[in-house]
C-alpha cells in the first residue's frame, strides 16, 4: 500500500499544532517546579518544521505579509518602550517574549499558508479549549469541581487563571454549536455539555456573555441567508425566542448562581450602588492605567511595567491591569496601542470589505474576531500565544475571502467580455 506522505504530514502538523497550543497555555503549571517548558515548546516547533520539510520535499516557501509586518512594528515599539520604563529589564524581557512568539508565528504560518480553508485551525482552537478545560478538572480533581458547583463558588487560580479556562471553554462551546448547525451531528458534540459545567465553575462573566452572544449571533447570521426579508425576519424572531427561553431556563440551574451574582455585583459597581471586590479592583486598575499613561503618553512606562507598579500596591507579582487596551496604553503609550490594534483594524476592514454571509467559516471567524476585540476590555491578551494563533487564523480567512472575490470578479469580467464580443 502506497503511503500518502502529504496527508500524513498534514495530520501530524495539525496534531503537533494542537499539542503546542495546549502546552503554551498549560505548561507553566503542568510541569510544576520544572523550568524546561520552553524546550518542550521548541521541540514542538522543530517537529512542525520537520513535518513541513517532509511534506514539501525539502523546499521552504515563506512569504512576508502584512501580519508579519505589523508584528515586527509592535516588537519595535515594545523595545522602544523600555527607554522610559519603570524597570527596563522587565520591558526588555517581555519584548523578547514577543520576539519568540513572532518566531512561532512564522513557523505556524509556513505550515498552514496554503490551506484553502481555516476549518483545520478552527478545530485546533476548539479542541485546545476542551483539552485545557478537562485538564483543569484533572488538575484539581473531579470532587473539587463538584464541590465548587454545589457550593456556588468558583475555582481557584493556582493552575490556569479561571477566566482563561472559562473563555477557552466558551470558545469551544460556541464552535461546537457552529459545527452542529452547519455540519452533521458528531459524537464529540456532547462534550459541550460537561464543558458548560466547567464554565460555570470558573465563575467567568466574560465566558458566559460570549457563549450567549456567540450562539445568538450564529443564529442571527443564519436567519438572514434567505433572500426573502419576511422569511428572514420570521426565522430571526423564532430563533431568538427559542434561544431566550432556553438561556433563561439554563441559567436557572444552581451551578450558574455564582456567575449571575457576580454579574449583578458588576452592574451595581458601575452604577455606584455597590459591587463585588473583583469589579472594584478592576475599576481601580483602570484608574492606575490612566495615571501611568499620563506619565508617558507617547511610548508608555514600558511594556509589562504596569505590573511593576501594581506590585507596589497589591503585593502581587505579574498583576496585570485586566484590560488589554489600558495595559498597552500604559505600557507602550499611544504608539503601542495604535501599532498593535492596526492589525485588527486591517482585519475588520477586510472582513467587512470581502464579506460573505453565505460562507459558514466567514460567520464563525467574524464572530471570533469581534469577540476578541470586545473581550480585550476585560483581559490582557497581547502576551498570549493563542492570541497570535487566532490572529493568524483571521488573517488567513481574509486571504481566502480576497482570493474568492478576485476569482469571482475575473469570472464576471470574462462573461461581460464574451457578451460584448457577440454580434
Amino acid at each position: 500500500m502506497k503511503l500518502n506522505i502529504t496527508a500524513i504530514s498534514n495530520h501530524l502538523i495539525w496534531f503537533i499544532t494542537l499539542i503546542f497550543l495546549v502546552l503554551s497555555l498549560t505548561i507553566s503549571f503542568a510541569l510544576g517546579e520544572a523550568n524546561y517548558g520552553a524546550y518542550v515548546l521548541f521541540v514542538c516547533l522543530f517537529g512542525l518544521i520537520l513535518c513541513y520539510l517532509i511534506r514539501e520535499q525539502g523546499r521552504i516557501t515563506l512569504s512576508f505579509n502584512w501580519m508579519h509586518m505589523y508584528m515586527l512594528l509592535f516588537i519595535g515599539v515594545c523595545y522602544v518602550s523600555s527607554i522610559d520604563a519603570l524597570d527596563s529589564s522587565v520591558a526588555l524581557s517581555r519584548s523578547f517574549d514577543i520576539v519568540k512568539i513572532f518566531c512561532m508565528l512564522i513557523v505556524l504560518y509556513m505550515c498552514f499558508q496554503r490551506e484553502k480553508s481555516v476549518d483545520p485551525l478552527l478545530k485546533i482552537g476548539m479542541w485546545a479549549g476542551y483539552i485545557v478545560c478537562f485538564y483543569t478538572v484533572y488538575y484539581y480533581g473531579l470532587d473539587y469541581f463538584i464541590n465548587v458547583l454545589s457550593s456556588s463558588t468558583r475555582i481557584a487560580n493556582e493552575a490556569l487563571n479561571a477566566n482563561t479556562v472559562g473563555l477557552l471553554g466558551a470558545n469551544a462551546i460556541v464552535m461546537t454549536v457552529y459545527y452542529m448547525m452547519y455540519d452533521k451531528p458528531r459524537w464529540w458534540n456532547i462534550i459541550a455539555l460537561p464543558t458548560l459545567g466547567i464554565l460555570a465553575a470558573t465563575g467567568s462573566r466574560k465566558a458566559l456573555v460570549f457563549v450567549v452572544a456567540g450562539v445568538a449571533l450564529l443564529f442571527v447570521f443564519k436567519s438572514f441567508r434567505s433572500t426573502n426579508i419576511v422569511n428572514s425576519l420570521a426565522k430571526l424572531v423564532t430563533y431568538l425566542t427559542v434561544l431566550i427561553v432556553g438561556f433563561i431556563g439554563i441559567l436557572q440551574l444552581p451551578m450558574f448562581s455564582e456567575i449571575l451574582e457576580r454579574m449583578s455585583s458588576m452592574v451595581e459597581a458601575f452604577t455606584g450602588t455597590g459591587g463585588d471586590s473583583s469589579t472594584i479592583v478592576r475599576l481601580m486598575l483602570v484608574d492606575i492605567g490612566w495615571d501611568l499613561f499620563h506619565q508617558s503618553p507617547l511610548i508608555g512606562v514600558g511594556i509589562h511595567n504596569p505590573s511593576v507598579y501594581t506590585y507596589s500596591i497589591f503585593g502581587i507579582e505579574n498583576y496585570y491591569l485586566h484590560n488589554n487596551y489600558i495595559e498597552l496604553l500604559a505600557g507602550t503609550g499611544i504608539i503601542g496601542v495604535v501599532t498593535y490594534y492596526s492589525m485588527y483594524v486591517y482585519l475588520v476592514y477586510n472582513m467587512l470589505r470581502y464579506h460573505d454571509l453565505h460562507s459558514n467559516e466567514y460567520v464563525m471567524v467574524f464572530i471570533l474576531l469581534m469577540s476578541q476585540l470586545v473581550m480585550d476590555m476585560g483581559l490582557v491578551s497581547y502576551e498570549s500565544k493563542s492570541t497570535y494563533f487566532y490572529m493568524m487564523l483571521f488573517y488567513m480567512e481574509v486571504q481566502i475571502l480576497r482570493a474568492k472575490r478576485g476569482a469571482l470578479d475575473e469570472y464576471t469580467n470574462n462573461i461581460e467580455q464574451r457578451e460584448e464580443v457577440r454580434p
